[in-house]
C-alpha cells in the first residue's frame, strides 16, 4: 500500500472511531440488509432481495431473490448492486431503497435505515459498522469489523 493511501485510509478509521466514541455516530452489527422496490402503480413496496446474518452459519439469502438479480447473485454472493442491476432495477420499479437492519452491539435497540447504493455496497450482513444516522437515512463512516473476521 502507498503512504498517501495508508494515511488516508488510516486517517478515516481514526475518524470513524472519534465520531462513535463522541456520540456522532452509531456502530451496530448489521443483521439484515434489503433491496425493497416500489412499484409505479401503488401497489405494496417488493423485498426484490433479502440477506440475513447468522452467528453459526455466516450471511445468507432469505427466501427466493427478485428476478433481475436471480440472474446474477448466487446463494453465497454478497449482496452488492452493480450498475447495471440498479439500472434494471430501477426500470422496473417506480424507486428502490438500500436498506439495513442494524443492531446496537451492545445488545441494545435494532433498527432500519437506508442507505445511498455505494454504502449498502461496502457492507456484508454480519458486519460491524460505525454508521451516521439522519432523519432521511444513514451514512456508512467505516466497517469496523467484516462479518468473516467474526467466525
Amino acid at each position: 500500500m502507498k503512504r498517501r493511501a495508508f494515511l488516508a485510509a488510516a486517517t478515516s478509521i481514526a475518524l470513524a472511531g472519534c465520531a462513535t466514541r463522541l456520540g456522532l455516530a452509531d456502530r451496530v452489527e448489521v443483521d439484515q440488509q434489503t433491496v425493497r422496490g416500489y412499484p409505479a402503480d401503488g401497489a405494496d413496496p417488493i423485498d426484490v432481495a433479502v440477506r440475513r446474518y447468522d452467528l453459526a452459519d455466516g450471511p445468507y439469502y432469505e427466501g427466493t431473490l427478485h428476478e433481475p438479480l436471480a440472474d446474477d447473485l448466487d446463494a453465497d454472493d454478497p449482496l452488492e448492486i452493480s450498475d447495471r442491476l440498479a439500472a434494471r432495477l430501477e426500470s422496473e420499479f417506480e424507486s428502490v431503497e438500500y436498506r439495513i437492519r442494524g443492531c446496537d452491539v451492545d445488545g441494545g435497540d435494532c433498527r432500519q435505515t437506508t442507505l445511498v447504493r455505494s454504502d449498502f455496497n461496502d457492507l456484508e450482513a454480519g458486519d460491524i459498522a460505525d454508521l451516521v444516522v439522519r432523519s432521511s437515512g444513514a451514512g456508512l463512516l467505516a466497517v469496523h469489523e467484516s462479518h468473516e473476521q467474526r467466525r
